[in-house]
């Protein structure tokens, strides 16, 4: 993706009233001076890959791949004492999985995401208190709340995804609530709004080889996944098959039941499967709804600079859990930002300070000082501020603005 590439993207963003501190999170992400590990961009990208066939199958067909799962980091993080890198609810794997988006294709990638299903399944329902009137379920429960927090941070990459004039597909088995989740319902009103319908197609992945039957759903802004179902089940297909649950009676004598081995075998993916996932993706491609849109000719920054932290930015920042992500990419070395001035405008910084400014131990700016700076400001954009004298105004302001959550660490070039 170019610079002009993301500047669009950001734009768009935007033209869909996505929150601002979703916005702020990808800004700060493509300021990460991170090492390209290839030299041409992603194509397809898998993300709760487990096994990564579909990944793997699309690099022996000549794409450019990534696969990001959990597994993929577990011994490292047991090794370094931390939290597994890959893990999308943490902050390192939300940034990484972000990372590779901003580092694909521009009208190429294609993201599918096999999105942890256990907290959505009719099978656990009896512990998530989950339904489609509750769909956040009882989050006093740990699980509840990681699955919650895991769907808000995907439907950020499917957004992405989609402004990025790739394609998404989305796979959960059949009755799952996934799509209830208020996050992933936001995403569907504001593609709706610009005449956008995102397609569902059913399908027996037993068709495919699996050995359950496994209803499945999956989700894409292409009409073409429809090519996936392949009709109903032949009695040989049903009788073959294995049970993925086990009933039994309880204590009271009710009948319950339970998961069995054959339900962990049936999460893989079947070669077969990614065969004719690979195999559609060129009509993928080229059947991916929503794509061109208008966005405003203003300016990115005073677009951004116009945007205020409202109601739904703050759904957004407790479900995807964003405020510890924003504050762990702003202490990241490898953080650069461009000249701050040219950025943020002061009104974005009071606005900023009126949201923590009842921290403990944080200290408020005056309107005086206020007005000081922007005067200040205002001298520097119409060059009559040297760089000496820009680095003397950053040295007086910067310890008042470093302790604030929304605060960046920044450094000046060296050679302007």
């Amino acid at each position: 993706m170019t610079p002009s590439q993301f500047d669009l993207l950001v734009k768009r963003m935007i033209a869909v009233n996505t929150p601002k501190v979703v916005v702020l999170l990808v800004l700060l992400v493509w300021w990460l001076d991170i090492p390209k590990h290839h030299d041409a961009p992603y194509q397809v990208i898998e993300y709760f890959a487990g096994v990564g066939r579909i990944a793997a199958l699309a690099k022996l067909c000549g794409f450019t791949t990534a696969a990001v799962d959990i597994d993929y980091s577990r011994e490292w993080g047991k090794r370094m004492g931390r939290r597994p890198p890959m893990d999308l609810n943490g902050n390192a794997g939300l940034v990484l999985c972000i990372h590779l988006l901003l580092s694909s294709e521009w009208e190429a990638v294609a993201a599918f995401l096999a999105i942890v299903c256990s907290s959505f399944v009719p099978v656990n329902r009896g512990s998530t208190w989950r339904s489609i009137l509750t769909p956040l379920g009882n989050e006093e429960f740990v699980g509840v709340r990681r699955g919650n927090k895991l769907v808000a941070r995907s439907v950020i990459l499917m957004l992405i995804t989609y402004l990025a004039n790739g394609v998404f597909l989305v796979e959960n088995p059949g009755n799952s609530l996934i799509a209830f989740h208020p996050r992933w319902v936001w995403f569907l009103e504001q593609l709706r709004k610009h005449g956008v319908e995102i397609q569902k197609v059913a399908f027996w992945m037993r068709k495919y080889g699996c050995n359950s039957w496994k209803r499945t759903w999956l989700w894409a802004n292409s009409n073409r996944i429809a090519a996936l179902d392949r009709g109903p089940l032949t009695a040989t297909e049903k009788s073959t098959a294995r049970p993925t649950t086990t009933r039994y009676k309880n204590k009271s004598g009710e009948t319950k039941f339970k998961g069995n081995s054959s339900l962990k075998g049936s999460q893989k993916y079947t070669y077969k499967y990614a065969a004719k996932l690979i195999t559609l993706l060129p009509d993928f491609r080229s059947d991916a709804r929503g794509r061109p849109f208008a966005v405003s000719s203003e300016p990115l920054q005073e677009q951004f600079a116009a945007m205020s932290y409202d109601d739904e930015g703050k759904a957004w920042e407790q479900e995807a859990d964003l405020r510890d992500v924003i504050q762990y990419v702003r202490g990241a070395k490898k953080l650069i930002i461009p000249l701050l001035s040219r950025v943020f405008s002061t009104e974005t910084l009071a606005a900023g300070l009126q949201l923590v400014k009842t921290e403990a131990g944080m200290s408020d700016l005056s309107d005086l000082n206020l007005q000081e700076l922007e005067a200040e400001l205002r001298e520097l954009e119409a060059g009559h501020v040297d760089l000496l004298q820009f680095v003397d105004l950053l040295m007086f302001w910067y310890p008042l603005f470093h302790p604030l959550p929304w605060a960046i660490p920044f450094h000046i070039p060296l050679s302007v």
